[in-house]
C-alpha cells in the first residue's frame, strides 16, 4: 500500500488502448484487477458497454518511475475486449499527427514513423498527464482466441513520457524500467512466478541506444515475452515495445525492428504545459510546474523553490539583486542570454548557478549533484517574469496554476503538487496535500483537471445540456448521483458524485467519494474532478469548493 503521503493522482487507468469515453472516463475495473498503478477520471458510458464506472486508485509518485510498463498488464485485456468486432473504438489525437507519404509525424512528441501495410498507427488518448501512447496494430491478426491466449497476438506501443520533473538520463532510466518491469509482471502472476530479464545491453538500433526484454512463463496462463528499445533525448523518453508469445515474438520480431530503425526522433521538445504564477507580497514570478515552493526563503531571500527529482534536487533562491550572498568562489564561466547575465561558479566542489535580470537574480545551489542540470532557458524565462507586486499572496501561500494552452488558471496551495505536460493528453493532475511523508493522511484528495471537445473526442459533449441528458441517463444505470445543473461564479456547470469501494491491498478496502464538475464555454469542455476517501469528505470538503470556485476561464 502506498505510504502515507507518497501520492499523487494523475490521469485513467494504465492502458496502452483506450476507449474514446476514457477522455474523460474510465470504467471501473472488478476489484481483483486494481492495483496501485491505476488512476482515475469521471465517469461516462463506453460506446457498448453502458456507464464506465470511475477508477480511484493512485501511484506511488516517489518511485519516480517510466510508466510504459504499467501498459501491459491491461492493454493485452484492452484488445480482447475490442477483439470480437474486429473493430477498434480506441480514441484518437489526430490534430498532432501529420502523414509525409507512409511516414506519421507527431511534432509535439518530436519524433516520426512508419510502418509497413496492413499495420497502422494511432495516437491514444493518454491515460497519464505526462505521456503521449502511439499504439502500432494490425486488424488482421485480431481474432477472438486473443482472450483465451494472451500473447496471441504482437502488442506494440511507443511511449513518449516527460521525466522533466525526474531529470533522469538514459542509464537511470532504463534501471527504473527493469524494476518497474519486475514488479509489474509480479504482479501480473498474483507472484506465482518471477519473470526473467533475458536483455539488458546497450545497443544501436535506430533511435535507440539500450534494449531490455524480460519473459514470464507459467503455461497455461501466462506466456509472454516484452522487449523494449529505448532512448532518452532531452527531457523526453521513447519506449519501443513490443509484447506477444515467444513464437510471435520469433516470428514478428524482425519486423518490428525494422520498425524500430525508421523512428526518428528529433529531440529539444519543450515539454512545459503551463506554470504557477506565485506573489509573495513583494514580487511576483512565474515557475515551473514541477517546482515546489516557499515564501520567504533563508538569508534575505524572496522566494525558495526546489526541483522535484529524487535524485537531482536543486535549491533556488530569489533575491533582490544587491541583497545577494557574498561568497569566496571561483568563476567558471559568465555569458549573457536574452538579457539574463548568467555566472557560473564554485562553491567548494559544487557549482553554483546565478541568473541576474535587471532588479532581480536567481540563485541555483545543486544539492544531490556537482553541477546543476536545471535548463538554462527555463531559468532565464523564470527570472525574467520576476516583477514587483503588491499583490496579497494566495491563500495557504498558495499560487494560481496558469494553463493558457487551454484557458484556464485556478488556485493551488502551498505544498501541493501539480502533474501537468504539453506531452500529455490535454489533463492535468494535482495533490492538494502533496507528496510530503507524515501528513496524516492515508488517502488525500486527488483532482484531475481535462479539456477537450467533440472534435478531438467524439464522445465528448457539446454543452452542457447534452453532458446533463447524458449523464441522467448514466445515472439510471447506477454509479452517478445527485445530478445538478447549477452555476458556478455565473459560469454555468453540471455537477455530480460517485461513491464507490475500492482495493487498495489485498483484504483492505476503503470507499472512495467523488464530484464532478463540468463546465462548456465555446463547445470546449472544462471538466475538473475532486475524490478522496468517503471519510475525509466533510474535512476537505471546503477545500474543494475553494479550488472550484477560484477557477477562472482565460
Amino acid at each position: 500500500m502506498p505510504s502515507k503521503g507518497t501520492t499523487v493522482a494523475v490521469v485513467a487507468g494504465a492502458a496502452a488502448a483506450l476507449g474514446a469515453a476514457v477522455y474523460f472516463a474510465r470504467r471501473r475495473k472488478p476489484i481483483s484487477e486494481i492495483d496501485d498503478d491505476d488512476v482515475f477520471t469521471a465517469p461516462v458510458p463506453s460506446q457498448d458497454k453502458g456507464v464506465r464506472k470511475p477508477t480511484n486508485t493512485i501511484i506511488q509518485a516517489n518511485d519516480a518511475l517510466s510508466v510504459e510498463n504499467k501498459l501491459l498488464a491491461e492493454a493485452l485485456k484492452e484488445l480482447s475486449e475490442s477483439s470480437c468486432d474486429k473493430v477498434t473504438s480506441h480514441a484518437t489525437v489526430e490534430s498532432s499527427a501529420g502523414a509525409a507519404g507512409d511516414r506519421k509525424n507527431f511534432p509535439q512528441l518530436g519524433l516520426s514513423l512508419a510502418v509497413p501495410s496492413p499495420w497502422k498507427i494511432r495516437e491514444d488518448l493518454s491515460p497519464y498527464p505526462n505521456v503521449a501512447m502511439l499504439t502500432v496494430w494490425n486488424e488482421d491478426l485480431v481474432t477472438q482466441d486473443v482472450a483465451q491466449q494472451p500473447g496471441s497476438v504482437p502488442m506494440i506501443v511507443l511511449s513518449v513520457e516527460d521525466i522533466r520533473g525526474e531529470n533522469v538520463d538514459l542509464d537511470e532510466f532504463k534501471d527504473r524500467c527493469k524494476e518497474l518491469a519486475v514488479n509489474q509482471m509480479m504482479m501480473m502472476s498474483g507472484g506465482a512466478i518471477e519473470p526473467k530479464v533475458t536483455k539488458n545491453f546497450a545497443t544501436r538500433v535506430g533511435p535507440f541506444r539500450h534494449t531490455l526484454e524480460y519473459s514470464q512463463s507459467l503455461p497455461p496462463f501466462c506466456n509472454i515475452v516484452v522487449l523494449n528499445l529505448i532512448e532518452v533525448s532531452g527531457h523526453v523518453a521513447y519506449t519501443f515495445q513490443i509484447m506477444g508469445s515467444p513464437e510471435v515474438m520469433t516470428k514478428y520480431r524482425p519486423l518490428f525492428m525494422e520498425m524500430a530503425k525508421g523512428v526518428r526522433i528529433e529531440g529539444n521538445v519543450s515539454t512545459a504545459l503551463g506554470y504557477v504564477e506565485i506573489h509573495t507580497g513583494t514580487v511576483k514570478v512565474d515557475i515551473d510546474t514541477t517546482w515546489s515552493w516557499n515564501y520567504p526563503g533563508s538569508d534575505g531571500a524572496l522566494a525558495a523553490f526546489t526541483t522535484s527529482s529524487p535524485t537531482k534536487k536543486e535549491e533556488i533562491f530569489l533575491y533582490e539583486k544587491d541583497k545577494v550572498p557574498e561568497m569566496v568562489h571561483d568563476v567558471q564561466s559568465e555569458s549573457n542570454v536574452d538579457g539574463v547575465f548568467i555566472v557560473s561558479a564554485l562553491d567548494g566542489l559544487h557549482e553554483r548557478k546565478t541568473f541576474t535580470y535587471k532588479n532581480y537574480a536567481l540563485v541555483v545551489k545543486p544539492l544531490h549533484k556537482p553541477r546543476s542540470q536545471l535548463d538554462e532557458r527555463l531559468m532565464v524565462a523564470v527570472i525574467k517574469s520576476v516583477e514587483p507586486s503588491t499583490a496579497e499572496p494566495k491563500p495557504k501561500k498558495g499560487g494560481m496554476f496558469v494553463n493558457k494552452e487551454h484557458g484556464y488558471r485556478v488556485n493551488v496551495v502551498g505544498g501541493g503538487r501539480i502533474v501537468a505536460s504539453s506531452i500529455g493528453g490535454g489533463s492535468v493532475a494535482y495533490a492538494p496535500q502533496g507528496l510530503s511523508e507524515g501528513n496524516g493522511i492515508d488517502t488525500p484528495p486527488t483532482v484531475t483537471i481535462r479539456v477537450g471537445s467533440p472534435e478531438n473526442d467524439p464522445d465528448c459533449m457539446g454543452s452542457v445540456e447534452e453532458w446533463e441528458m447524458r449523464m441522467r441517463q448514466e445515472g439510471k444505470e447506477g454509479g452517478v448521483k445527485d445530478i445538478v445543473r447549477t452555476t458556478v461564479k455565473g459560469e454555468p456547470c453540471l455537477t455530480f458524485v460517485t461513491q464507490n469501494m475500492e482495493e487498495l491491498m489485498p483484504g483492505q478496502r476503503m470507499e472512495i467519494r467523488g464530484k464532478v464538475f463540468i463546465f462548456v464555454r465555446e463547445g470546449k469542455t472544462t471538466l475538473v474532478r475532486w475524490e478522496m476517501a468517503t471519510g475525509l469528505w466533510k474535512k476537505f470538503e471546503r477545500d474543494m469548493n475553494a479550488f472550484v470556485e477560484s477557477l477562472e476561464f482565460i
